[in-house]
């Protein structure tokens, strides 16, 4: 089983968003000694307490800072960019580090204000259509295509579908791209039986499609680890409170810590929340996780595991990427 990293950039109590971007390239040279397969960082724009809100640049500083892990983006939001110029991008990380990029490619637009900084070149409508043109430009190298992508180059970053529902997963196999089944995002349903059924179907019209190409799927969740149930319970209580998502997560400045997590005072409707919310995240000691993870892996048959260590403090950080390497 292939472990990989999902890194936020989280910015901590008392850290600055610089300290946070140092915090993530030692946490990806941690995870490349303890054996990950590969590293990747998010794109989040407008959230106080996330420091990274371009990974393409991070992959580039990251892969320069590694020697061989692959280094990747979950993900990278093509729908508020030129395809062209991504396509440009990607190319360029792919040259200067060769078989080591991975770029996830999600939908989101974020918030309206949000969007409209960005100013967003597409609607969510879109796409299937970015996509398609983003791979066009990436792969298609005929003379008669104009104008050029450069550089231009014989091997191409791996790219994966985020998602979490029948059209990522559709759409990830009508374009022969590996899919990433997100655990995290906000679904009323139960992971296990989702991660059946949309395996099932990616891999049935992957096969469909592209009967001589194998398919590529990996699992994302949060996972929170410690060496007692109780411990992990305790260090969860600070992603809970995070995963209300109040005031579009821009209530904490930073990422909140156990202390402010024991004294946040909930409401009942909050509690709630909470409570539905613990699907979306595997909480526990060693024994634990694995056998949620296990649940996950034999329900999807996946391949590998991109597990996101959303804990405060890099000492934590590094400690389950520790615990979590031991399990596979």
């Amino acid at each position: 089983m292939k472990l990989s990293v999902l890194d936020y950039g989280l910015i901590d109590y008392g850290k600055t968003a610089s300290d946070a971007i140092q915090e993530t390239i030692l946490l990806s040279q941690e995870a490349e000694r303890l054996g990950y397969h590969q590293f990747w960082v998010a794109e989040h724009h407008g959230v106080k307490a996330f420091s990274i809100s371009n990974p393409e640049l991070m992959i580039m500083h990251l892969a320069n800072q590694t020697k061989s892990i692959k280094i990747g983006s979950g993900g990278i939001m093509p729908l508020h960019y030129s395809s062209f110029k991504l396509a440009e991008t990607l190319k360029t990380l792919e040259t200067c580090h060769p078989n080591r990029v991975s770029i996830g490619l999600g939908n989101s637009l974020g918030t309206v204000k949000v969007s409209n900084a960005l100013r967003s070149l597409h609607k969510a409508h879109d796409y299937e259509e970015v996509l398609e043109e983003l791979k066009s430009w990436l792969v298609d190298e005929s003379s008669s295509k104009e104008p050029l992508v450069q550089p231009t180059l014989s091997s191409f970053p791996d790219l994966y579908v985020l998602g979490s529902g029948q059209k990522s997963a559709y759409l990830a196999a009508k374009l022969g791209l590996g899919f990433t089944f997100g655990v995290f995002p906000f679904m009323d349903k139960d992971p296990l039986t989702e991660a059946k059924k949309l395996s099932s179907l990616y891999y049935h019209q992957f096969e469909e499609y592209y009967p001589n190409k194998s398919p590529n799927l990996m699992i994302a969740a949060f996972v929170v680890i410690a060496d007692t149930s109780e411990e992990a319970e305790n260090i969860a209580k600070t992603l809970d409170i995070w995963m209300l998502g109040n005031k579009d997560f821009n209530e904490f400045a930073t990422f909140p810590t156990i202390e402010e997590a024991n004294h946040y005072q909930l409401t009942p409707e909050q509690k709630a929340k909470i409570k539905s919310n613990r699907h979306r995240m595997i909480v526990g000691d060693p024994k634990q996780v694995k056998e949620s993870l296990d649940a996950l892996v034999n329900a999807s048959q996946a391949e590998e595991l991109l597990l996101i260590p959303l804990v405060p403090g890099l000492d934590q950080r590094i400690k389950s990427l520790k615990l979590l390497s031991q399990l596979y």
